[in-house]
């Protein structure tokens, strides 16, 4: 079933069901990587974040007790498997970088540079996946928190369970927003990115409960996200050359490069204000109250085919 409340189910069954589908596929991936390890990883942890996601917009029904136990839980189990995915991340990132940039820096220096990350990447996937076997070690972990999905303290079926989850995320969002143009460090910008991510999770969760204008506002954030995505990932490379430049070049030629970081990060920076802007020009109420004024009509719907 898709990442969305189901029509046939109470908002409890949604929660659990969501979280179990994810767990399960997640397993899936890490025990079978059927299209490869790297992409096992990048999927995985991918699903841990829309389980922490629903962990988020349950929060207030959870308890604070399960909820930092369960969040802790994924959050770790993601951590234990960063370094693969985020090692590759640099060799995707430099990729895009020479598509936007062919013109600007020469071919070889792209890949002089490629390579070194390439390099970094195997020497990780060799001791986190081969001998450390951590893919085994979180199937083990997720194996065990998947059975307790079903003691998850979720019971009332009102809007008024998930009401705080999304307003939080929201809020968040917007006020990381202001700090990322007030100081535009990227610390700032990756903050906002998780908040934006958090976001996006939420609107797909709830996309049934008003179709058409969720199903836009999704798009948006998630364009925004990818704006965010991709200006972490430049601001992580240039932090990975400026700590060990004599690895990647010439002079010259890295200052060439971490000015064509920065200038794309510039312009992702740019077009991601007036959309975030957009999204969130709403105050954190009046925005959930928008969606929360659907659930009646979307319930007694759901009501009438359970």
């Amino acid at each position: 079933m898709a990442y969305r409340l189901e029509q046939n189910e109470t908002l409890p069954n949604g929660i659990k069901r969501i979280a179990k589908e994810q767990i399960d596929q997640a397993l899936g991936q890490l025990r079978e990587a059927p299209e490869g390890r790297n992409e096992a990883v990048h999927d995985a942890r991918k699903r841990f974040k829309k389980i922490r996601a629903v962990l988020r917009l349950g929060r207030d029904e959870i308890g604070n007790d399960v909820y930092r136990t369960e969040n802790i839980c994924f959050r770790d189990a993601g951590r234990r498997l960063s370094d693969v995915r985020d090692s590759y991340v640099m060799v995707e990132t430099v990729d895009d970088l020479s598509h936007c940039f062919s013109e600007q820096l020469a071919e070889d220096v792209f890949a002089g540079v490629r390579q070194q990350f390439m390099e970094r990447h195997q020497e990780i996937v060799k001791r986190l996946l081969d001998e450390e076997r951590a893919m085994e070690e979180v199937v083990a972990v997720i194996e065990t928190a998947r059975q307790r999905v079903d003691t998850w303290p979720v019971e009332s079926d009102d809007f008024s369970a998930i009401y705080g989850g999304l307003r939080r995320v929201y809020k968040r969002g917007r006020n990381r927003l202001a700090d990322a143009y007030a100081d535009p460090v990227p610390e700032n910008f990756h903050e906002w990115r998780k908040r934006v991510k958090y976001l996006w999770y939420h609107i797909r969760i709830l996309e049934p409960v008003w179709p058409n204008v969720l199903a836009e506002l999704a798009g948006a954030v998630h364009e925004l996200s990818d704006y965010l995505g991709d200006d972490h990932d430049l601001a992580e490379l240039r932090r990975a050359i400026d700590t060990q430049p004599q690895s990647f070049g010439n002079e010259r030629d890295l200052e060439m490069l971490v000015a064509l970081i920065d200038r794309r990060r510039a312009e992702l920076e740019a077009a991601a204000r007036p959309l975030g802007e957009r999204i969130y020009v709403e105050q954190p109420d009046d925005f959930v109250d928008h969606i929360a004024a659907y659930w009646p009509i979307w319930r007694e719907q759901s009501v009438a085919t359970i």
